[in-house]
């Protein structure tokens, strides 16, 4: 009898110090998520961009656009809204490497109709040596008038005709410049996921920008001068056909010469084509280069993702093994994070101008973790990405 009453008091008391240790180690993850989430991604909400003012209105910017296939919608639709924008100073840039005579024929008509507002280049497509996009943009780097560079590409548009004129309010005083790019919505199945998945990956290098620890754009609403591109001596990992929004900025920007610029009227728009099947592949190879990147952004990165996990895995063990007033307090603190981050989603949707997706936001964040934990193996499988 004595045996079995110590038997019993001993795993009562095993219970207690697990269900102790293991919602002691949940709490340290909440917290954790709750300074990324309030803390470290709320200074976005903060931010603001610079007033407009006479200088910026006399910055001259010239937009680099590599046409790389014969894309009779971007010429017909988008490229006239690139066009139309209303800043004086300021001209669109169009390297053609299709080597289509009809999108030639087409962009000479649209230089009569538009003047000094649209200027074009060529370079001629050999199947033997492939035309990388750092060998288009440096040609329309070399083509472009001005100082100010804006870089994009034919799949995305902007969303205001205001979004040249509140970009340029970025290079009074700074020379790298940093804007977002949404997915427009689609009727696809996965659409509204592919856009969240967009905007948090965007929140976690805004926010470091915000903090004057840039490390990354996005080449599709990406800026900065002559001066700093020059001065780099060009673009940098040569052998990698990519690279340009994030290895190029972490070499040129600094804490003293970059800004970010949000809002609607900054934003441009970028065509979805597909689901999942052309998200991942497209996801898995613009993440290649972050093996490269600085200590201090693998860093944090892996801190938001790792903790998520943990949390998400300790709740789920909390709740199949723990007594129940262990199992009360992990489901509380699992619905009070799922409340405080769709909190702040909303917050920063707003000021990213996005909206329609966030009923769907908590399937992404339930799953990030696991997807970016297969992209980092499959990375390890995968070829290097070179141009030569």
């Amino acid at each position: 009898m004595e045996r079995g009453v110590f038997w019993s008091n001993f795993l009562i008391e095993g219970s207690e110090q697990m269900s102790i240790v293991m919602l002691s180690l949940l709490m340290l993850f909440f917290l954790v998520q709750l300074c990324y989430y309030i803390v470290v991604y709320g200074r976005i909400s903060r931010h603001r961009n610079p007033a407009p003012s006479e200088e910026s209105k006399q910055v001259g910017l010239s937009v680099v656009i590599p046409l790389y296939e014969a894309d009779h919608s971007f010429l017909e639709d988008r490229l006239p809204l690139f066009l139309g924008q209303r800043h004086a100073k300021y001209e669109v840039v169009v390297v053609d490497v299709t080597g289509n005579v009809e999108v030639s024929e087409q962009l000479s008509m649209m230089r009569i109709q538009w003047g000094d507002r649209l200027t074009t280049t060529k370079l001629a497509a050999d199947p033997l040596f492939p035309i990388s996009t750092k060998m288009a943009l440096n040609v329309g780097i070399k083509a472009a008038r001005y100082d100010n560079l804006l870089f994009t590409h034919p799949d995305c548009s902007p969303r205001s005709e205001r979004w040249a004129e509140v970009m340029a309010r970025g290079f009074v005083g700074h020379e790298v410049v940093l804007g977002y790019t949404s997915f427009l919505p689609r009727k696809a199945r996965w659409n509204k996921t592919i856009r969240c998945a967009n905007m948090a990956l965007s929140v976690r290098w805004l926010s470091a920008a915000v903090h004057r620890h840039p490390h990354r754009g996005v080449l599709s609403n990406l800026g900065f001068t002559k001066g700093v591109y020059y001065s780099a001596r060009g673009f940098n990992h040569l052998n990698l056909n990519m690279g340009e929004d994030d290895l190029f900025v972490q070499k040129i920007a600094h804490k003293d010469n970059t800004i970010a610029i949000m809002g609607g009227s900054a934003t441009l728009d970028e065509c979805s084509w597909a689901g999942l099947d052309w998200w991942l592949p497209r996801r898995l190879r613009l993440s290649y280069p972050f093996r490269f990147y600085p200590a201090r952004a693998r860093w944090a990165t892996g801190v938001e993702l790792w903790s998520r996990a943990l949390f998400f895995l300790l709740v789920a063990i909390v709740a199949i093994v723990l007594p129940l007033y262990a199992k009360i307090a992990a489901g509380g603190l699992l619905v009070l994070r799922f409340i405080l981050v769709w909190w702040q989603m909303k917050r920063l949707s707003r000021r990213l101008s996005e909206r329609g997706f966030l009923s769907m936001y908590w399937l992404y964040d339930l799953v990030a973790p696991a997807v970016e934990a297969v992209l980092a193996v499959w990375r390890k499988f995968v070829p290097k990405y070179k141009w030569r």
